[in-house]
């Protein structure tokens, strides 16, 4: 969970994504397939690409390493692609890894009392992660899971969800506990979520998310997202999904991602 300065951008947006895909969701003329659960055979197989942006920015008051004060404007860009795969071990298990390369590029102006200063740099972050998902009784409508994840840069991700299908729509719900070694604290974490059937080949869905600091004292973290998913065959064995969400905490960003998905065989 990485907190980020201000952005400060405008909700709005978000709600003109949410009602855009709700209008796409409307004039969808396909003819809509029952909803079932996906097939999760001993060696199938998953792979995602995704590429994501979120531009953030604060401004505040600062001192040099000389100790002379100044106001400060700081604007960012985060890229990040992400690659990641997961195997169908068995019924019950479900083992992946997913690698991430996170390219952050700053500039800053700085405005002392003789006149003004403008920094610029850039810097890269490679991490992984590994998880393990164990699906406790497929037979169960609620289908419960227990997922555990952990990788580099260090943190711990431990997870319990459910979810009900009732056509054409599917409610989902999790909570979790996660720790970095760069955060001062852990999370307890809430997620809501539910997806609908636009038509046979297209896929919405929205989340909430919170996340509460349990170690130390802190400022709690919530999240909104819409995402809108486009299957190229019926078996929905690739497709491509868009991706939007706004994160307010001690700050507030918008972030945008565009995700591959391939699945077999």
């Amino acid at each position: 969970m990485r907190r980020r300065p201000s952005s400060k951008p405008s909700s709005p947006l978000l709600v003109v994504t949410v009602v855009a895909l709700l209008a796409l969701a409307a004039v969808a003329q396909a003819p809509i397939e029952p909803l079932r659960r996906p097939e999760e055979k001993p060696g199938s197989y998953s792979w995602q690409v995704g590429l994501g942006y979120t531009p953030y920015g604060t401004s505040g008051v600062g001192v040099n390493e000389h100790g002379v004060p100044y106001d400060f404007v700081r604007l960012a860009h985060e890229l990040r692609l992400l690659l990641s795969g997961t195997v169908q071990m068995s019924s019950g298990l479900k083992v992946g890894v997913e690698l991430v390369d996170i390219t952050t590029t700053v500039e800053e102006k700085r405005t002392y009392l003789h006149g003004t200063e403008k920094l610029s740099f850039t810097q890269e972050t490679l991490g992984y992660s590994v998880f393990y998902e164990w699906r406790m009784d497929p037979q169960s409508p609620w289908d419960p899971r227990v997922s555990l994840s952990f990788g580099a840069p260090w943190r711990t991700v431990i997870k319990a969800s459910a979810s009900l299908l009732r056509d054409p729509g599917v409610l989902v719900g999790e909570l979790g506990v996660q720790s970095r070694e760069d955060e001062p604290h852990s999370w307890f974490t809430v997620a809501l979520g539910t997806g609908f059937v636009a038509n046979s080949w297209i896929r919405l869905s929205v989340s909430a998310n919170l996340a509460v600091p349990i170690s130390e004292a802190g400022l709690p973290l919530g999240s909104a997202g819409a995402k809108v998913a486009y299957a190229f065959d019926p078996e929905e064995k690739k497709a491509v999904e868009v991706r939007i969400a706004l994160s307010t905490g001690e700050s507030s960003w918008i972030s945008l991602e565009v995700v591959w998905r391939w699945r077999g065989p």
